[in-house]
């Protein structure tokens, strides 16, 4: 079993995103969330709408489901039994989490074409950081072109990066929920990186 110490980084982000989520508890608008948005909405470049709209929708159900879920059936089908469980679950758990959280806080939205919902942490870049992020992390050791190896990396990115900019841009969220977002995913993600790393180092590579 891996020892507590290889953890101890993402409980830690664990443990911030619980300080922020009982602060937004606390206090719904934050000084800070109203600056940040104004400087987020007043950026104006060309097509960075649809940019915006378009990475958003990556975010979205059930477009979002389809990244993690190719990796699973490729990844399964491949004999990668362990890493084909992980790429399922840490989205998965992501999710899970994230719900939970949105209706312990049950945190007002800023104010968006989107009816209803509660606010923090932001569903869709939680999404993102675990879908992208372990599509990232997992499948390119399976790719032996650097070249192709590159490019899925890099277009694994462009949704973690954007996202939480884009739900902000959108009027979506506030970008303490991004925030929030990006240490629970991260979290879950590190732990469930550092189990599998466990496994694999131990030889075990089966669910």
């Amino acid at each position: 079993m891996a020892k507590l110490r290889d953890y101890l980084p993402y409980l830690i982000l664990l443990g911030v995103f619980i300080l922020l989520a009982w602060l937004v508890f606390l206090n719904p608008v934050l000084a800070a969330d109203t600056a940040v948005s104004g400087f987020i909405q007043d950026i104006s470049l060309p097509g960075f709408d649809g940019f915006m709209e378009f990475i958003s929708c990556l975010g979205s159900f059930p477009v979002w489901i389809i990244p993690p879920g190719a990796a699973v059936i490729w990844l399964w089908c491949k004999g990668y039994r362990l890493q084909s469980v992980i790429c399922a679950l840490v989205p998965g758990i992501a999710a899970l989490l994230g719900y939970i959280f949105k209706w312990l806080i049950d945190r007002p939205r800023p104010g968006s074409l989107e009816d209803g919902g509660t606010s923090f942490p932001s569903g869709h870049t939680a999404y993102a950081l675990a879908c992208y992020g372990v599509i990232f992390f997992i499948i390119p050791k399976f790719i032996h072109r650097p070249v192709f190896r590159f490019i899925l990396r890099l277009l694994c990115l462009v949704p973690v990066v954007f996202m939480g900019i884009s739900r902000v841009y959108l009027n979506a969220h506030w970008p303490s929920d991004v925030l929030g977002a990006y240490l629970l995913s991260g979290a879950v993600l590190g732990i469930g990186l550092t189990y599998l790393k466990h496994k694999l180092t131990k030889g075990v590579n089966h669910a």
